[in-house]
């Protein structure tokens, strides 16, 4: 009851920041409890090539944080016991760190080994281009910029349309 009770007090927090954004840009964002909803997990993790090119929202562990050559930063996310995914996020995070669990919203990637240039990525077959990511613990919401419409779907407990 009392982790039920801490998650809507973290989302309700989390809805009044994005309440709080969305009035500056002159719209409203309203978080319910079926925002930001997941259709990834490990258990589909075998059936992962059905989800290649298509956007995945998961829960996750931070275990590496890398940065590329050109700053991205790339995220090793433990989806359960030997199961993760890379993730390069498409904005700046500096609020969360190595073990902080988040949720993830992006395009599933099939990697090519040929044109790589990250040494982490060597052997690799998947990682994913992330859209968005919140973090309900240190109640931080991420999004691209570009991504208003998909952001908005999110928020009102949809996976979002392809862009």
């Amino acid at each position: 009851m009392y982790k039920k009770h801490n998650e809507m007090k973290k989302r309700l927090i989390l809805g009044i920041i994005l309440f709080t954004i969305g009035m500056s840009y002159g719209q409203t964002s309203k978080v319910t409890k079926k925002s930001f909803p997941t259709n990834f997990e490990q258990s589909k993790f075998n059936k992962i090539i059905k989800f290649t090119d298509k956007l995945i929202a998961y829960d996750a562990k931070i275990l590496e944080i890398k940065n590329s050559r050109n700053n991205t930063p790339f995220y090793k996310l433990e989806l359960g016991k030997n199961c993760y995914l890379w993730t390069v996020l498409m904005f700046k995070n500096e609020d969360n760190v190595i073990g902080d669990e988040i949720r993830v919203i992006g395009y599933l990637n099939k990697i090519d080994q040929k044109t790589t240039n990250e040494e982490y990525l060597t052997g690799e077959k998947y990682m994913v281009i992330a859209l968005g990511m919140v973090d309900f613990e240190k109640e931080n919401f991420l999004f691209v910029s570009t991504g208003y419409k998909q952001k908005q779907q999110w928020i009102n407990g949809e996976i979002p349309n392809q862009y």
